[in-house]
């Protein structure tokens, strides 16, 4: 593993698993750096045989957000590369553990007091990789915590995409779902997506929406296009949990029929992250 600048930061190997020991003073002011060698740490060591990565949090207080916002975007991309991702902060350490109560991040990756027992080697089984874990709520309840932070603006943007998608069994359609924000960025990144994933012979596909995705623009005239491109293909693109503003939409322009699915889909099997 690369060697890093960042004063107090250290790296070891425990038990097969890379140990990433956070500075004491964690914030902003080194909170590239730190990414920079979370991001090393789950890439560089994936296909060498270790267990997963443990972030300990043993030396750090909470400066501002910077910490859970690393830690919200680490668990992303831990999920993304199907690694083991796990966190330690001592009994003690009652605000941090508060903070990553609060904000869900607990809920999402499993909370150790000390690293002899975060660095337990999970039993065997086979392998699989895991759903995607929805992050939304845990980026907003940051917000929410730390509502004076003006660097959160810089580091935590309003508007991001997440496409997870999943092959449907014995089909040749693809299940698609998305979260976060449409905007006109987004959407546009979306229609990217779905042009891409035609263009790879992917002719039959169904977005199916978050239940908690923002919609601050209007998309169907980047999702018809996608649709005709489908079409003249021989495919379709079908909608899935549209929310009722997007409901609207499709009752009075009249375009339920244009985002119906050729044929019935079965279960989808474990899906594929990208973020946007």
């Amino acid at each position: 593993m690369k060697k890093t600048s960042v004063q107090g930061l250290r790296t070891r190997t425990v038990q097969g698993f890379a140990v990433l020991t956070l500075p004491p003073e964690t914030g902003w002011h080194n909170y590239a750096a730190i990414r920079e060698a979370l991001c090393e740490a789950l890439t560089t060591e994936s296909g060498r045989g270790r267990s997963g990565l443990v972030v300990d949090f043993s030396d750090t207080v909470l400066l501002d957000a910077a910490g859970l916002v690393l830690l919200a975007r680490t668990q992303t991309r831990a999920n993304l590369l199907g690694r083991t991702l796990r966190i330690v902060v001592p009994t003690l350490a009652l605000r941090t553990r508060h903070a990553l109560h609060v904000t869900g991040l607990a809920r999402l990756v499993p909370l150790y007091p000390h690293i002899e027992s975060a660095t337990v080697p999970p039993p065997a089984r086979p392998h699989r990789r895991r759903a995607a874990a929805d992050g939304t709520h845990v980026l907003d309840a940051i917000r929410a915590l730390y509502p004076e932070d003006t660097r959160l603006s810089l580091y935590l943007p309003d508007a991001e995409l997440t496409i997870t998608t999943a092959p449907v069994p014995d089909d040749d359609h693809l299940l698609v779902q998305v979260a976060g924000v449409l905007d006109e960025i987004t959407t546009s990144q979306l229609g990217e997506a779905l042009t891409s994933m035609i263009e790879k012979n992917t002719h039959h596909l169904m977005l199916k929406m978050h239940d908690r995705i923002r919609v601050r623009c209007d998309p169907f005239p980047v999702l018809l296009g996608i649709r005709w491109r489908a079409s003249a293909e021989g495919g379709c693109l079908s909608l899935a949990g549209v929310p009722p503003r997007l409901r609207q939409i499709i009752d009075r322009e009249g375009l339920r029929s244009a985002f119906q699915s050729c044929r019935r889909l079965a279960a989808p099997v474990p899906s594929t992250v990208t973020a946007l």
